[in-house]
């Protein structure tokens, strides 16, 4: 298995920050491969979810269904089908999922994002440590500082 984990603090409550995360209309303003996002059926566990994104110059789309909803806490979801330029993306991860978990800390919040990969075969596995490592924890440093931007801007309001 291989698990990417970013954490960062947040001066906002665990529930004005829980609302941003669990939102799927708000995706797009702090989760980076989120270009847009919207409900395909269901509420909390069990909803099914669409991104639309971007891999490199492909345009992507990830199915996502809500495994874990305990809120305000943590929220996990599992990649239940990827694609790229409308096309089913070649599989290096048997399977994909993905965490967010809130922890009240001081006058604020620690989230903490993660994902856990199980490589469809030692050398997809090999592939996927090497090339998707450092840019997924890259991409989940900046998820969240955009996250830290958009609770910030909204506690000024």
């Amino acid at each position: 298995m291989i698990t990417v984990t970013r954490s960062r603090f947040l001066s906002a409550p665990r529930p004005e920050v829980w609302r941003l995360v669990s939102s799927v209309e708000r995706l797009p303003e702090w989760l980076t491969f989120a270009e847009a996002a919207e409900t395909l059926e269901g509420e909390e566990a069990g909803r099914l979810q669409r991104i639309h994104g971007h891999w490199g110059k492909q345009r992507s789309e990830v199915d996502q269904r809500i495994t874990v909803w305990e809120a305000p806490r943590r929220l996990e979801w599992r990649h239940e089908a990827e694609r790229l330029d409308g096309k089913p993306s070649p599989v290096f991860a048997r399977e994909t999922r993905f965490e967010v978990r809130l922890e009240p800390e001081g006058d604020g919040t620690r989230v903490t994002l993660e994902s856990a990969q199980v490589p469809a075969s030692p050398l997809k596995g090999l592939l996927l440590r090497l090339l998707s490592g450092r840019q997924l924890g890259n991409a989940y440093a900046r998820s969240l500082e955009r996250l830290d931007s958009v609770v910030s801007t909204a506690a000024q309001r």
